[in-house]
């Protein structure tokens, strides 16, 4: 439905439709992001042990070749577990994808860190790690707060950075971008996602969708991210936000 309320869905089928014939339905997430006025998507190609020849870059690049060109090159002996990147009106518009990000696991397996590759270049896109939200509760917070962008001297500046209806999750993962701070929250349920759609007003007719089929989603379980930054103010400002999925 998000590709239908950004006006995308009959662009965007041709390109889905190639994925799921050359990876089947089990490798390939998509994120639906909003920056507060548009809905955009980004396609995620996850094989940790680079089993399927389909999922790395020089694999999509054919896979996608007769609807759109991939322009970075890769060299494959990087070792990346997955690889995405974004659909959008500009995307699709020039035909080609302009830019990669490549995701490498570190030392721990729930830490690591992404590259955006271009023609010609390659830079750090962002460090993370996934946490349990119980467990690791101080080193959640602890990461959090060693920030650059957000000043929590106020007491309250936390729970709008660490939203405690979305806190009761599976695992959280704390990111830090070049440009500002993210957390993620997976395994969230079908209420919790109704509450995410609501709190960062995604279009009301996907509010009312999941609220409506809310009981057949019951056993499923979600994730969803928030990109925050904070003005001279002290405000803090939500550019981006995401849900996720799998086709």
């Amino acid at each position: 439905m998000t590709l239908e309320l950004a006006g995308l869905l009959g662009r965007v089928t041709p390109i889905v439709e190639a994925l799921q014939r050359g990876l089947g339905r089990d490798m390939v997430v998509w994120g639906a992001k909003s920056d507060g006025e548009r809905l955009f998507w980004e396609l995620y190609v996850y094989d940790p042990e680079k089993q399927e020849p389909n999922a790395t870059v020089a694999g999509l690049k054919e896979l996608l070749a007769p609807h759109l060109r991939i322009a970075p090159l890769v060299r494959e002996s990087v070792p990346y577990m997955m690889v995405s990147f974004d659909i959008d009106e500009q995307t699709l518009d020039a035909g080609e994808v302009r830019e990669l990000n490549l995701y490498l696991t570190g030392v721990d397996e729930h830490a690591g860190r992404s590259y955006v590759v271009r023609e010609g270049s390659m830079e750090l896109a962002n460090t993370y790690r996934f946490l349990r939200p119980k467990l690791d509760v101080d080193s959640v917070l602890g990461l959090v707060e060693s920030s650059t962008f957000v000043d929590y001297s106020d007491p309250r500046t936390l729970a709008r950075v660490v939203i405690p209806e979305l806190f009761a999750c599976k695992r959280v993962c704390v990111a830090k971008k070049r440009k500002k701070d993210g957390v993620y929250y997976s395994g969230i349920d079908v209420d919790q996602l109704v509450f995410f759609l609501n709190r960062f007003a995604y279009p009301r007719e996907l509010i009312e969708l999941a609220s409506l089929y809310a009981d057949q989603l019951d056993h499923l379980y979600f994730d969803v991210g928030v990109d925050y930054e904070q003005d001279a103010s002290g405000a803090i400002h939500y550019p981006k936000t995401s849900f996720y999925g799998t086709f």
